[in-house]
């Protein structure tokens, strides 16, 4: 078990996941408004720990979310820096800390094996800046929290795979606890979901995107509505 305490200064692998529903309505998409109810928590997750640098080869996953998530609370809740440094650490970090690609194979589906190379890299793209307009702020405002590591649950069919266990502790409020899919390659860490309160990041997004792309004919129209709501605004934080 590990614990650790940060202050600001200055002021998945897609063959081996869940296959649980979570159901959330289109029309709450069409109004910028997806998944409330996960969100409430996700938001939490992202603050304090949503985010990793490089993997170094560490122990375990475990030492993983410990060292890294610290790193980057560090680095992002610096009061000092400009909104656009803020934005370029944060986009580093999530390119080298998640594997983007993977979750994005799993969120689409089937309609990742039928779309062509560039739709995928149109789309993870657009799933990156969907991140950032949505968790990015957050960091602006973040004043301190702790988080504790309770050990990790390994993927009864992937040994490269485990589920990290994560306590959050809010200066306000419950405690939130939560689980991160964190694999193993080779020695390098990457974050493939996250899972809080039992709604998992990559099962919402699956869900909720395939209403999308339902009805709006496949992966071109769920990337054009993505871009609209980005335009708009739409997925910045309360």
């Amino acid at each position: 078990m590990k614990i650790a305490t940060i202050r600001s200064r200055g002021s998945t692998d897609p063959d081996h996941m869940s296959t649980a529903i979570i159901s959330f309505q289109c029309n709450r998409f069409a109004r910028g408004e997806p998944m409330k109810s996960a969100i409430k928590y996700l938001s939490v997750v992202f603050l304090i720990l949503g985010l990793s640098a490089p993997a170094l080869a560490q122990d375990n996953a475990e030492q993983f979310i410990q060292d890294f998530g610290s790193k980057a609370l560090e680095e992002l809740t610096d009061q000092s820096i400009s909104s656009d440094e803020r934005e370029k650490r944060f986009r580093s970090l999530l390119q080298e800390g998640f594997d983007l690609r993977s979750i994005s194979q799993f969120i689409i589906a089937r309609h990742w094996r039928s779309s062509s190379e560039e739709e995928r890299k149109q789309f993870i793209q657009v799933f990156e800046d969907y991140l950032i307009q949505r968790f990015l702020p957050l960091f602006e405002k973040y004043q301190g929290e702790t988080f504790q590591t309770n050990g990790i649950r390994r993927d009864a069919q992937n040994e490269n795979l485990s589920w990290v266990k994560v306590t959050f502790k809010r200066q306000q409020g419950d405690p939130v606890n939560t689980e991160w899919r964190v694999r193993n390659q080779d020695g390098s860490f990457s974050i493939l979901d996250v899972r809080a309160e039992g709604a998992s990041m990559a099962l919402t997004l699956r869900d909720e995107y395939a209403s999308v792309m339902n009805q709006r004919g496949g992966l071109s129209g769920l990337i054009d509505a993505l871009r609209q709501k980005l335009d708009q605004g739409a997925f910045r934080p309360d």
